[in-house]
């Protein structure tokens, strides 16, 4: 098993703490997580839409994006 540097530190701290052996403490943890139940999914979360308008220039209009991204360019060398 690989586990990451922190979570084995603090698995380690835990077990130095309770008096346990680091075997003890990761088997007790995942005996909870296991017995919790559930399917381990969580529900779909809302996230946050913006209506930002209209493209100003159309994205399948490669020849406008270059010329605006190299103007872009040359305004930030000025």
């Amino acid at each position: 098993m690989i586990l990451d540097p922190a979570i084995y530190a603090e698995l380690k701290r835990r077990a130095a703490v309770e008096g346990r052996t680091l075997t003890d403490v990761v088997e007790h943890l995942l005996r909870l997580g296991i017995q919790s139940g559930g399917s381990g999914r969580r529900g779909r979360m809302q996230l946050p839409s913006y209506d930002l308008g209209p493209f100003l220039v159309s994205p399948a209009d490669t020849g406008t994006l270059a010329s605006l991204e190299e103007r872009a360019r040359e305004a930030e060398e000025a």
